[in-house]
């Protein structure tokens, strides 16, 4: 074979080898590529199932922001000093509203008054913007008459769920009672029975006894009723709710209670009718006149009590628990006239600081 051919045939087989190499890298890329559109297609497709699934997940909703409450500026809160100036002055109350707490305002007061600093327990949600304070709130104090807004709110329930009738007159001449003489005027004063509306009116507005225990009576008793308390709130501390061996409850549990009745007014409306009826001009409205104010005092020999919505510019809930105010002891079986008046004071505070910080 010529030089020339073997020359040709080389040639020739060259270029079929750069021709099958070709071809090999074309094949090979189609493939890669091919395979990236499948991947990106399954990634995509995987995509949309998570979001897909994301949907349905409380925790995955698009996170909106909770617009964080305005302070106040220096100059809207002085301006409010400067204009309840004359109230605070007249009654001897002005103090540092505008630069301290609620806590330090209260020990300022307290400390003014020569008041123990273990005399008074308070519990405080404004209800516009969530913000609390509290004192003493897992002390155990007396609770007096409140265990009667819970012991109501329950009853409303039973109404609402439709196995009590508003319209029923239910016998009380058996009822248990504390005081025989009041349980003896409810049975000639009512014939011996009594609706539901007349023991909510006369347990809530005039906080008396016999009313409560037969608004008990259709829970099936005061012992079922205490262990039905935990339907609004539970306290952090030992004590859950009320104590029924020794009347104790904390301002821990009672504020939860007020923010249940805040949060259910519609259902609970004729349990704030009344108790927006009760002891005008007294507890925290003393000296807070021009305002709603929901309220259930509750008093027991050294306990003078009161839990609270109030309806300021801003609403806001309290519940204030104090002990031995005015020298009053276990023993007492009569108000202490300091102890009310430091009351309606304490509230005064109370809501100052209020309208200075929050209104």
């Amino acid at each position: 074979m010529s030089k020339k051919i073997v020359t040709i045939i080389v040639a020739i087989l060259s270029c079929l080898c750069l021709l099958g190499f070709i071809f090999l890298f074309i094949t090979e890329r189609n493939k890669a590529i091919e395979k990236k559109a499948q991947e990106a297609a399954q990634l995509a497709k995987s995509g949309e199932q998570e979001q897909g699934t994301e949907k349905v997940k409380p925790d995955s909703k698009p996170v909106e922001e909770t617009p964080k409450p305005v302070e106040k500026s220096p100059e809207e809160k002085q301006k409010v000093m400067e204009a309840d100036g004359p109230t605070m002055d007249a009654l001897g109350l002005r103090f540092d509203y505008a630069n301290l707490d609620l806590t330090q305002v209260i020990q300022a007061y307290m400390t003014e008054m020569g008041i123990e600093p273990s005399q008074v327990a308070f519990s405080y949600k404004d209800l516009t913007t969530g913000k609390t304070f509290a004192m003493n709130d897992t002390q155990p104090m007396t609770a007096g008459s409140t265990y009667k807004l819970p012991l109501n709110m329950l009853v409303v329930d039973e109404v609402a769920a439709g196995k009590l009738s508003m319209d029923e007159r239910f016998d009380i001449t058996n009822t248990n009672y504390e005081y025989r003489g009041e349980h003896d005027n409810y049975v000639g004063a009512f014939n011996g029975a009594m609706r539901i509306s007349d023991m909510q009116e006369y347990s809530l507005v005039y906080s008396e006894n016999t009313p409560a225990y037969a608004l008990a009576e259709r829970l099936g008793g005061m012992e079922k009723a205490y262990d039905m308390f935990s339907r609004y709130g539970q306290s952090k501390a030992d004590i859950k709710t009320i104590s029924r061996e020794n009347n104790k409850t904390t301002t821990d549990y009672y504020i939860q209670v007020l923010e249940y009745l805040s949060k259910n007014q519609e259902k609970y409306k004729d349990i704030l009718y009344y108790i927006g009826e009760s002891f005008p001009g007294e507890y925290y409205k003393r000296y807070l006149r021009d305002i709603t104010i929901y309220q259930k005092p509750g008093y027991v020999r050294e306990a003078l009590n009161v839990d609270a919505l109030v309806m300021e510019e801003k609403p806001y809930i309290i519940a204030l628990y104090t002990a031995y105010l005015g020298g009053s002891t276990e023993a007492s079986d009569e108000i202490s006239g300091v102890g009310i008046e430091q009351v309606g004071q304490l509230a005064y505070v109370i809501n100052e600081w209020h309208r200075v910080n929050m209104n």
